[in-house]
């Protein structure tokens, strides 16, 4: 890797890396897997060098594909699906309702908590999710109104 592949991937790392472990976070439930997951990841886009010289969308999205797939492989082989306190969502964010409304995404099943997460957090579409996740853009239709639904409903009964 030369001097300019180095600049680049450190600021792939300082752009991407909050977007990463907060997918990590909600798929492992746990912060060390997340961070082992994120640095797996990184490592990754290091060793492929030829993904630095894309475009910033191009990288984001091939940065959660193989987020999406480490975290698939780290459950795989670790079976272990233990959750930890949620102790560490206070350390990663600051902002209490953020806070608040993690806690409750993070009580939530997977399938939905990912979908939330990309779609209000991060901002994509349903068609850009539908490409990302591989899956029905109207599947994940309903696991956004669904999560929706559940996420207003925890919300009101935390209040």
């Amino acid at each position: 890797m030369d001097g300019s592949e180095k600049i680049l991937f450190e600021q792939a790392v300082e752009n991407y890396s909050d977007m990463v472990t907060g997918l990590c976070l909600l798929r492992l439930g746990s912060r060390q897997d997340a961070e082992d997951c994120c640095q797996n990841v990184f490592l990754k886009l290091f060793k492929n060098s030829v993904m630095l010289s894309r475009d910033s969308e191009h990288l984001k999205a091939w940065l959660i594909r193989v987020t999406v797939n480490e975290c698939k492989n780290f459950l795989r082989f670790r079976f272990r699906h233990r959750a930890e306190p949620l102790d560490f969502i206070n350390a990663y964010y600051e902002d209490s309702h953020e806070r608040l409304v993690m806690e409750r995404i993070m009580s939530m099943p997977p399938a939905y908590r990912e979908v939330l997460y990309l779609h209000c957090f991060c901002g994509y579409s349903l068609k850009e999710l539908s490409e990302l996740l591989r899956c029905n853009e109207n599947t994940l239709k309903s696991r956004l109104r669904r999560g929706r639904e559940m996420l207003k409903d925890l919300l009101d009964d935390g209040l």
